[in-house]
């Protein structure tokens, strides 16, 4: 084969194993992510599998949620209370917790729901008003108890009167106080002009006004009707209880349940029950983009949410109802909490959270599965929550995420614009404000700027442990890294510094695949140049003197292996005359020898 086609092949063999190399190392990274939950739902099964009699609530809740697991043992609760889940407590908060779980699986959760329905109250904390409005001047009348009252608007929107014991003048008479005695009334408005209803509520200590979503409208001599609905769940009928009343409405609503008299109480409590994260609630409830950017908002080290004390809870919590939804801070908060697994996959070995967690952002069982429903994006419908979904909801096809419903319309994705936002070019960033990445009228590289301004980035001063080369982790270090003492942004934070011996963080280490590599590439390289490479080595052999000569005429009768056969002259016989004896003259080596055979022998007299 000649020294040519040897080339060719071993270039051949060269390129094809590097694709191969690079096609393997890239599989694996790109897999860095799916091995990992891969390991994380492992842990999981291995830490529930058969132990579901030792676990709480919650553990065999979010359990049967993200493996299927502890179905029987959370189920058979409801055949040990003749009233709710779980047994014997009947906490809104875990019943409602426990509806969402075995719903989910197929599972008659209707006797939970009617309890919850029946534990409602209403809220003292709240102020409700009744607003008339028309275009000119009027006169109205409100009737309700059977009786009738009339009120005149002047021209400056104010109210004459008050309209019986139930409504009284307030707000500097342009709104009705609506009496807590009334709010089961129902009250009917007509006017002699085009006019429009509502209600207002509020909290009692404070002095913001939100505006009821319904409103209703009539011509003139047309009519109106509005009643206060407001209520909260609640064990007791005197007090509510604000988180308890969150999870309920939120599963209540995936259930197709009508919840919105529930939503002035959760509305105007959030701002004091900020540890319950109530923005991811009112978002799943209202699809309202405000909430979405609030709760966002709320992210710290651009990594995770903490208002409950629990980063990873309140994290999993955050993004529960954004399953169907990007963003940037759901990007970073994935990569943190990659970065945060332990040994095993879990979560600090918490079997709660890392239930929560994958249940949340990484879902992969559904109801679906387990009851024989149609999947409904296999069927060419749209995966979303009841509030978002403007269409119809489709109750035949399900969802993999168990908060979603299946929608016959997409959903549709508002605008900067919409949103009362400016447009960040890509060489700036939002101050003051949050950025909604999510919305449709961006280019490459723009950001929304909601409620701030547009400004050049000015790269943020690295903490002690990002100047070494450090990485600041919340969850603690990996197996493939050391925990140094350099500080970091947050004092409870790791600086992580990467071992000697990296690996992709799942323990599985890559670095004999590049040293395979770099082995085979030297043997392909030392086979095509390996003439170049025996010249080499003859001058490293000869001290750089002389080039090496022709090769010695071979003994053997057949050519070597690889070898053409060559003709040679037979070399001149030259006899040296006797006179002149060869004298070699003797080595350095060999002088220090023997100087060394004479120190031994005067030592040995």
């Amino acid at each position: 084969m000649s020294v040519y086609n040897m080339k060719k092949r071993g270039m051949v063999f060269l390129f094809l194993f590097l694709v191969l190399s690079f096609s393997l190392i890239s599989a694996a990274d790109n897999s860095t992510e799916e091995s990992k939950i891969d390991k994380a739902y492992t842990c999981l099964e291995n830490k529930t599998s058969g132990k579901c009699s030792s676990l709480s609530t919650e553990e065999k809740i979010f359990s049967l949620l993200a493996v299927n697991q502890c179905q029987s043992e959370l189920a058979a609760a409801s055949l040990n209370s003749q009233e709710c889940w779980p047994s014997p407590s009947c906490s809104i908060k875990t019943t409602s917790q426990a509806i969402l779980a075995l719903h989910d699986k197929g599972v008659s959760t209707q006797k939970a729901q009617d309890w919850l329905n029946s534990k409602n109250t209403t809220p003292t904390e709240l102020v409700w008003y009744l607003e008339i409005e028309t275009v000119n001047t009027s006169s109205c009348t409100i009737q309700y108890s059977g009786l009738s009252y009339t009120v005149n608007i002047d021209e400056n929107k104010k109210l004459s009167s008050n309209a019986g014991s139930c409504l009284i003048l307030a707000q500097d008479d342009y709104l009705l106080k609506v009496s807590p005695l009334c709010y089961n009334k129902e009250f009917t408005i007509s006017c002699n002009s085009d006019f429009l209803t509502t209600t207002l509520f509020k909290k009692s200590t404070s002095s913001t006004i939100y505006v009821s979503d319904e409103a209703s409208s009539a011509s003139a001599t047309g009519a109106t009707k509005e009643k206060i609905k407001s209520y909260c769940f609640s064990k007791t009928t005197s007090s509510c209880d604000y988180e308890g009343s969150l999870w309920a409405a939120m599963v209540l609503d995936s259930l197709e349940t009508d919840v919105s008299a529930y939503l002035p109480y959760l509305i105007t409590m959030a701002d004091e029950n900020d540890k319950f994260l109530p923005d991811s609630f009112l978002y799943a409830l209202t699809a309202k983009d405000d909430y979405k950017i609030s709760l966002l908002s709320k992210q710290k080290g651009s990594s995770w949410w903490l208002e409950s004390g629990d980063k990873l809870y309140d994290t999993a919590l955050a993004l529960y109802p954004l399953q169907d939804e990007d963003s940037q801070e759901k990007a970073n908060a994935k990569t943190w909490l990659l970065d945060s697994q332990d040994s095993k996959g879990c979560w600090d070995g918490n079997i709660r959270n890392t239930a929560f967690i994958l249940a949340s952002i990484w879902p992969r069982t559904s109801g679906s599965s387990i009851t024989g429903v149609p999947d409904c994006e296999d069927k060419g419908y749209y995966c979303t929550s009841s509030a978002a979904c403007t269409g119809e909801i489709l109750s035949e096809y399900d969802c993999v995420a168990s908060l979603q419903k299946c929608c016959d319309t997409k959903p549709a994705v508002e605008t900067c614009t919409d949103l009362g936002g400016v447009i960040c070019s890509s060489n700036k960033i939002c101050v003051d404000g949050t950025e909604a990445t999510y919305v449709s009228d961006l280019n490459s590289g723009e950001t929304c700027c909601v409620d701030g301004s547009c400004a050049v980035y000015t790269a943020p001063e690295e903490s002690e442990c990002e100047s070494h080369s450090g990485t600041c982790r919340a969850g603690g270090c990996s197996s493939d890294e050391e925990d140094s003492a350099y500080s970091c942004e947050y004092e409870e934070d790791s600086c992580c510094i990467p071992a000697s011996t990296t690996t992709d963080g799942t323990g599985k280490s890559y670095w004999w695949i590049w040293v395979l590599l770099i082995l085979i590439i030297l043997v392909v390289l030392g086979i095509i140049f390996r003439n170049k490479l025996r010249e080499f080595w003859f001058r490293i052999s000869s001290g750089g003197k002389s080039k090496p000569g022709p090769s010695p005429p071979s003994h053997s009768m057949f050519p070597t292996p690889f070898q053409r056969p060559m003709m040679h002259r037979p070399p001149e016989r030259r006899i040296m005359p006797a006179s002149q004896p060869v004298r070699r003259a003797p080595s350095r080596s060999q002088n220090e020898l023997d100087e060394v055979l004479k120190k031994l022998k005067e030592m040995g007299k």
